[in-house]
């Protein structure tokens, strides 16, 4: 039975990337619902370049306009003490730490593998999965002791593959790795951990985007409907854990690791699992094991141990 207006006074709740795009939707649609939030952008263009603006004190002054707690966290989230300080601008700020919902992402140009630079890479993967796993760390302890918490982080439908995406795939399929294993740190202490593969109209889709497409697109997938949902997933209410959802035009989706049974014996040599490529690839007894020990079990049982 559907409940009430979802709720979140007294919670403080830190919104990376919050000073545009889906961010920016997240952070205010946060505050309107009473969350005290960290709206933490450092003002990079797409590329990860330094920009003279300040969104971050943009969005908090909306936010205040309204009524609502804010604080902006402007430092670099590549760094270490970016991403933690984030973390410590909740505590320091509001006392308590509730939730993290992690978009920020620089977005290169698609560039072949030839003419990717290391430095891209590099950028790429410290802002995604080690701000994420640095902000989990600092507030890992806050969260266990008051026996909750929420980490929403943000995955890109570019790990299907895309042309010229490698850099920019490989860093936000790392998230996937992280939401699978924090959701098992976390069940036992009342944090959960999703990802989100958003769909929206942003400064990224306005720089790659065709425009006779673009058009379409902005109007169709708005950032707030993506935030609409990722703010279930951060809220109380929302049981979820280490689930990967892609979400955009009011459309949910859940995504799922899956493995099939697969054929006993036929990697005995290179011939056998050669003649016997097409039957595996064409096998649709799938399983979807929740974590590793229940994809170990399953195997297991298919091996007859």
């Amino acid at each position: 039975m559907p409940g009430g207006e979802l709720r979140f006074d007294g919670q403080a709740i830190v919104v990376t990337g919050a000073g545009r795009g889906i961010g920016r939707a997240q952070a205010l649609l946060l505050a309107s619902r009473g969350a005290r939030v960290i709206v933490a952008d450092n003002g990079s263009a797409m590329d990860g370049s330094s920009a003279s603006t300040d969104p971050a004190s943009e969005v908090v002054s909306q936010i205040a306009a309204t009524g609502g707690e804010a604080q902006a966290h402007r430092e670099d989230l590549a760094t270490q003490a970016g991403a933690t300080g984030a973390v410590a601008a909740a505590l320091d700020a509001f006392g308590r730490i509730d939730g993290i919902v992690h978009y920020a992402s620089p977005c290169p140009a698609p560039t072949p593998i030839t003419e990717s630079p290391d430095a891209e890479m590099e950028l790429l993967l410290a802002v995604n999965p080690q701000a994420a796993a640095r902000m989990a760390r600092a507030a890992w302890p806050h969260m266990a002791k008051q026996g909750y918490g929420r980490i929403v982080l943000a995955p890109s439908a570019a790990i299907y593959g895309a042309a010229g995406n490698t850099a920019y795939a490989a860093a936000k399929a790392a998230l996937v790795g992280i939401v699978r294993c924090l959701a098992v740190d976390g069940a036992a202490h009342g944090i959960t951990v999703n990802g989100v593969l958003p769909s929206a109209s942003s400064r990224m889709t306005d720089a790659f985007l065709p425009e006779d497409y673009r058009q379409w697109f902005a109007e169709r997938m708005p950032p707030e409907k993506v935030a609409n949902a990722a703010v279930w997933l951060v809220s109380e209410e929302c049981t979820a854990n280490g689930e990967l959802f892609a979400i955009g035009a009011g459309r949910i989706a859940r995504v799922t690791l899956a493995e099939a049974d697969g054929l006993p014996g036929v990697a005995d040599s290179p011939e056998a699992a050669r003649d016997a490529f097409n039957e595996v690839r064409a096998d649709t007894r799938l399983s979807y094991p929740a974590n590793l020990d229940e994809r170990t079990a399953h195997v297991g049982k298919l091996l007859g141990d």
